[in-house]
Protein backbone atom coordinates (compact mmCIF):
# COMPACT_ATOMS: atom_id res chain seq x y z
CA UNK A 1 0.00 0.00 0.00
CA UNK A 2 0.73 3.65 -0.10
CA UNK A 3 1.02 6.14 2.24
CA UNK A 4 1.11 9.65 1.58
CA UNK A 5 2.13 12.31 4.41
CA UNK A 6 1.28 15.80 4.08
CA UNK A 7 2.26 18.20 6.76
CA UNK A 8 1.85 22.06 6.85
CA UNK A 9 4.94 23.87 9.38
CA UNK A 10 4.56 27.26 11.01
CA UNK A 11 7.67 28.19 12.82
CA UNK A 12 7.14 31.81 13.62
CA UNK A 13 7.11 33.75 10.34
CA UNK A 14 8.25 30.70 8.43
CA UNK A 15 6.12 28.07 6.75
CA UNK A 16 7.47 24.74 5.37
CA UNK A 17 5.33 22.17 3.55
CA UNK A 18 6.30 18.72 3.73
CA UNK A 19 4.81 16.08 0.66
CA UNK A 20 6.17 12.10 1.35
CA UNK A 21 4.90 8.99 -0.41
CA UNK A 22 5.67 5.88 1.11
CA UNK A 23 5.26 2.22 0.62
CA UNK A 24 3.76 0.64 4.06
CA UNK A 25 2.15 -1.84 5.89
CA UNK A 26 -1.37 -1.52 7.31
CA UNK A 27 -2.72 -4.01 10.34
CA UNK A 28 -5.10 -3.96 12.97
CA UNK A 29 -4.38 -5.31 16.38
CA UNK A 30 -7.19 -5.06 19.53
CA UNK A 31 -8.41 -1.26 19.15
CA UNK A 32 -5.38 0.32 17.36
CA UNK A 33 -4.79 0.21 13.90
CA UNK A 34 -1.13 0.37 12.57
CA UNK A 35 0.95 1.92 9.71
CA UNK A 36 4.51 0.76 9.18
CA UNK A 37 6.93 2.32 6.95
CA UNK A 38 10.43 3.44 6.39
CA UNK A 39 11.52 7.49 6.08
CA UNK A 40 14.05 8.90 4.10
CA UNK A 41 16.35 8.54 6.61
CA UNK A 42 16.21 4.55 6.23
CA UNK A 43 13.92 4.28 9.76
CA UNK A 44 11.61 2.30 10.69
CA UNK A 45 8.27 4.27 11.57
CA UNK A 46 5.35 2.88 13.01
CA UNK A 47 2.34 4.89 13.50
CA UNK A 48 -0.41 3.48 16.24
CA UNK A 49 -4.02 5.12 16.14
CA UNK A 50 -7.51 4.67 16.69
CA UNK A 51 -10.60 7.14 17.00
CA UNK A 52 -9.73 9.59 19.69
CA UNK A 53 -5.47 9.25 19.93
CA UNK A 54 -2.29 8.86 17.94
CA UNK A 55 1.23 7.83 18.98
CA UNK A 56 3.97 8.08 16.14
CA UNK A 57 7.29 6.29 16.82
CA UNK A 58 10.41 6.34 15.02
CA UNK A 59 13.28 3.57 15.38
CA UNK A 60 16.36 6.01 15.49
CA UNK A 61 19.40 6.73 17.43
CA UNK A 62 17.68 7.94 19.90
CA UNK A 63 14.38 7.08 19.17
CA UNK A 64 11.75 9.54 18.88
CA UNK A 65 8.22 8.72 20.41
CA UNK A 66 4.82 11.38 19.85
CA UNK A 67 1.77 11.32 21.32
CA UNK A 68 -1.57 12.87 20.66
CA UNK A 69 -5.23 13.17 22.20
CA UNK A 70 -8.05 14.76 20.82
CA UNK A 71 -8.22 17.75 22.36
CA UNK A 72 -5.59 17.18 24.89
CA UNK A 73 -2.45 18.45 25.97
CA UNK A 74 0.55 15.27 26.48
CA UNK A 75 4.10 15.87 26.98
CA UNK A 76 6.92 14.74 25.09
CA UNK A 77 10.55 14.15 25.16
CA UNK A 78 12.63 14.97 21.70
CA UNK A 79 16.01 14.19 20.49
CA UNK A 80 17.56 17.65 19.70
CA UNK A 81 20.71 19.04 18.35
CA UNK A 82 20.66 20.06 22.68
CA UNK A 83 20.16 16.56 23.62
CA UNK A 84 16.51 15.41 24.87
CA UNK A 85 14.14 17.96 25.51
CA UNK A 86 10.36 18.05 26.80
CA UNK A 87 7.57 19.61 24.87
CA UNK A 88 4.10 19.37 24.93
CA UNK A 89 1.48 18.73 21.66
CA UNK A 90 -1.09 19.95 22.40
CA UNK A 91 -3.59 18.49 19.64
CA UNK A 92 -6.26 21.20 18.22
CA UNK A 93 -7.98 18.97 16.04
CA UNK A 94 -8.15 14.94 15.73
CA UNK A 95 -10.43 13.74 12.47
CA UNK A 96 -9.81 9.67 11.24
CA UNK A 97 -12.09 9.10 8.26
CA UNK A 98 -11.84 5.01 7.79
CA UNK A 99 -13.95 5.68 4.87
CA UNK A 100 -12.00 7.25 2.99
CA UNK A 101 -8.69 6.27 4.59
CA UNK A 102 -7.85 9.78 5.81
CA UNK A 103 -6.39 11.13 9.21
CA UNK A 104 -5.84 14.54 9.84
CA UNK A 105 -3.86 15.95 12.77
CA UNK A 106 -3.57 19.81 13.68
CA UNK A 107 -1.40 20.53 16.65
CA UNK A 108 0.81 23.07 18.38
CA UNK A 109 4.47 21.83 19.71
CA UNK A 110 4.62 24.01 23.16
CA UNK A 111 7.47 24.73 25.30
CA UNK A 112 7.44 22.35 28.32
CA UNK A 113 7.72 24.60 31.27
CA UNK A 114 6.14 27.91 29.49
CA UNK A 115 4.00 26.27 27.15
CA UNK A 116 4.86 29.10 24.24
CA UNK A 117 4.74 27.76 20.84
CA UNK A 118 7.46 26.26 19.09
CA UNK A 119 5.62 25.33 16.03
CA UNK A 120 2.14 24.79 14.31
CA UNK A 121 1.33 21.26 12.28
CA UNK A 122 -1.23 20.44 10.33
CA UNK A 123 -0.55 16.93 9.22
CA UNK A 124 -2.71 14.82 6.81
CA UNK A 125 -2.17 11.41 6.46
CA UNK A 126 -3.71 9.51 3.68
CA UNK A 127 -3.62 5.70 2.49
CA UNK A 128 -4.64 3.28 -0.20
CA UNK A 129 -4.36 -0.05 -1.05
CA UNK A 130 -3.47 -1.42 -4.30
CA UNK A 131 -5.87 -2.68 -7.17
CA UNK A 132 -6.71 -6.49 -6.82
CA UNK A 133 -7.86 -8.71 -10.03
CA UNK A 134 -10.70 -10.18 -8.00
CA UNK A 135 -11.08 -12.75 -11.30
Amino acid sequence: MKLQIRNHIRFGDDTEIIHEVHDAEWRQKGDYQYLIYQNDEKEKVVIKYNENELTMSRFSTPQSIMKFFAGKKVLIALPTPMGIQQFLTDTRHYQLDHASQQLALHYDLLQAHTEASFASYQLELSWTFPETDDE
